[in-house]
């Protein structure tokens, strides 16, 4: 591998998107034919590697071999999850399933203030603001492309369906819910009550 060519996958490794030839060769301040070469030797020695160079409408960037989606996906599903809290976890699964969502609708949800767990979801990239349509002072949430790619989904659609994610949940008995269900009366049956008549007479 030749300097340009060095060059231009340390450039392609730390770009945020797709860069163009020209727009590398204008970086570089390299020949444009020179570059288009040097990304067709890059694309060539990747190709079995786990790291591969995607091309698209004239534009490059480097992205993980669809081979090893199974296990990319397990690995940022397992990275995502321990890193965000509980609480996190549970505002962005309100955003995700109810977006575009205000900040009070998602504490009127959750029942306690979201200022954090927003906030921390932003630094992350996984949700952004986008404008209300019917109050220019709120801004709405919803999550972002990033977001869907943690969890290897192409859209929202992909999710699973909410009602149905519920249903599978059983929720544990509390306390409270156990001394309620023991203060309640037994179910009594009609031969149950014509017994105790009896009994009584």
């Amino acid at each position: 591998m030749n300097k340009l060519e060095s060059a231009i996958e340390s450039i392609l490794f730390v770009a945020s998107k797709p860069l163009t030839a020209a727009g590398i060769a204008k970086i570089l301040e390299a020949d444009r034919g020179e570059v288009a070469a040097a990304l067709k030797n890059i694309a060539a020695q990747h190709r079995e590697t786990g790291i591969v160079l995607l091309e698209a409408e004239d534009a490059f960037q480097f992205a993980t071999n669809s081979a090893n989606s199974t296990e990319v996906k397990s690995f940022l599903n397992a990275e995502l999850r321990e890193k965000l809290t509980d609480a996190t976890v549970e505002t962005l699964a309100i955003i995700a399933y109810r977006q575009p969502i205000a900040r009070s609708e998602i504490e009127a949800i959750r029942g306690v203030n979201c200022q954090y767990a927003i906030r921390h979801l932003m630094i992350r990239g996984m949700i952004q603001k986008v404008p209300n349509p019917n109050d220019g002072r709120q801004n709405l949430y919803e999550v972002t492309h990033e977001f869907l790619q943690h969890l290897g989904i192409q859209s929202i659609s992909d999710l699973p369906d909410f009602q149905t994610l519920v249903e599978k949940i059983k929720l544990p008995e509390t306390p409270e819910s156990a001394a309620h269900a023991a203060n309640q009366p037994a179910e009594t049956k009609p031969g149950d009550i014509e017994a105790e008549e009896n009994s009584q007479s």
